[in-house]
């Protein structure tokens, strides 16, 4: 038996519910919240143990330290949140290599979860704790160390995943079946640079330009603003050359093995140069940053795009490819996703809405049209809640 004919037979009998080129396209697009919201959580961490540490006689570090302290778990919370999506197109197109890369490293997919749990509870513990004087900046560390390994097993059961033609040597090396599931198989260090320390920083770069831009609004202190706002300038302005080498490293590393060394050197050299001069030719830091969070958004569309064609190379050498996954139109399914998708926008929607308004000016009003989007979303999510109660007491009623 072929890889590709094992792959094909790992799929699920049932086929897709929708077509999978579109789940492909979803699978690319909810990556790039879910890595922002990643890489934001690992750089205000980071920036916050070092406000803390090595700049603790400095009022506007301090300062600037504890909204970092403060924006770690919430950016943790919504890492988690954001990453059901892809994970989600993931098992439904990929399922073949995702369950297999999860059993090869059995012991760390199921350590994951307590990984995580950790790594957020120290999180806040330091914001509700320490962040005011920064006494516990130890459980900081211990956050990131964590968060970051989590982002390790990640990296490493992606890598696994997309090498099939090696499941086999791994699962019995030396012809002896290794079912503990602790060896870390594959792993690309300039990928792991790349994906989480360097782009934590330029995440961290936008998002301070934006935090600055926010509480301009409602804060007297402009000068802590305009020095918040050219910290995050200067941080993108020396991380983006660097992202362009660490790409690069990977490109030459990772690309050989898989045919497309310039599929990752060029694009990523491109986004390197093009942020490098985004940032030189950025000269109101604060007045541009909800651009600037918009462009780097965008440099993460493209970094999503090329993690997806390495994996679609990858697969290709075996005849493996998502448009030729079976599938059949699931209505239902289909119905209830879409609905859940709808409410679920309405009422985080309605979320961000409040807590923008209530922060972005000193008086903290609401606007009645966010008052009658709260009441709809409300309503909404009854019904959702409602309609899946019906199909518990349809389904044991009369489907036993």
């Amino acid at each position: 038996m072929t890889v590709g004919e094992m792959l094909k037979m790992m799929r699920d009998p049932l086929g897709a519910p929708f077509f999978p080129p579109a789940l492909q396209v979803l699978l690319v697009v909810t990556w790039v919240l879910h890595i922002f919201f990643v890489t934001t959580a690992l750089g205000s961490s980071a920036l916050s143990i070092f406000a803390f540490t090595f700049r603790r006689t400095s009022e506007s570090w301090l300062q600037l330290g504890r909204i970092a302290a403060r924006l770690s778990p919430n950016s943790v919370g919504l890492g988690i949140v954001t990453g059901i999506a892809p994970l989600l197109f993931v098992q439904t197109i990929y399922d073949p290599l995702w369950y297999a890369a999860n059993t090869l490293s059995g012991f760390w997919s199921a350590m994951f979860i307590f990984i995580m749990m950790g790594g957020y509870s120290l999180a806040y513990v330091f914001y509700l704790k320490g962040s005011k004087d920064g006494r516990l900046v130890f459980t900081a560390a211990l956050s990131f160390v964590l968060l970051f390994f989590a982002g390790w097993v990640m990296h490493v059961l992606h890598s696994v995943s997309i090498r099939p033609d090696q499941w086999l040597r791994w699962y019995m090396p030396d012809g002896v079946i290794d079912t503990r599931g602790v060896t870390f198989h594959a792993y690309n260090i300039p990928r792991l640079v790349f994906l989480l320390p360097l782009q934590a920083a330029l995440s961290l770069s936008a998002v301070v330009m934006f935090a600055a831009w926010y509480m301009r609004k409602r804060s007297d202190d402009h000068a802590f603003l305009e020095w918040t706002a050219g910290l995050g300038r200067k941080l993108g302005l020396v991380v983006s050359p660097i992202y362009g080498v660490a790409g690069l490293a990977w490109a030459l590393t990772e690309g050989p093995e898989f045919g497309v060394t310039a599929l990752i050197a060029v694009p990523v050299l491109g986004l390197s140069a093009a942020l490098t001069g985004y940032f030189l030719a950025l000269k109101r830091p604060i007045d541009k940053a909800p651009l600037s969070l918009a462009v780097w958004l965008a440099a993460l569309l493209g970094v999503a795009v090329i993690r997806e064609a390495i994996r679609v190379a990858s697969m290709a050498r075996f005849g493996y490819s998502v448009a030729d996954y079976p599938y059949r139109m699931d209505w239902g399914s289909i119905l209830v996703f879409g609905g859940t998708t709808i409410v679920g926008v309405m009422v985080v929607l309605y979320l961000v809405l409040v807590l923008y308004q209530a922060n972005a000016s000193k008086e903290g009003t609401i606007s009645p049209r966010v008052e009658r989007l709260g009441k709809i979303a409300t309503g909404m999510l009854g019904a959702w809640f409602g309609f899946f109660f019906l199909v518990g007491i349809y389904t044991v009623l009369f489907l036993r």
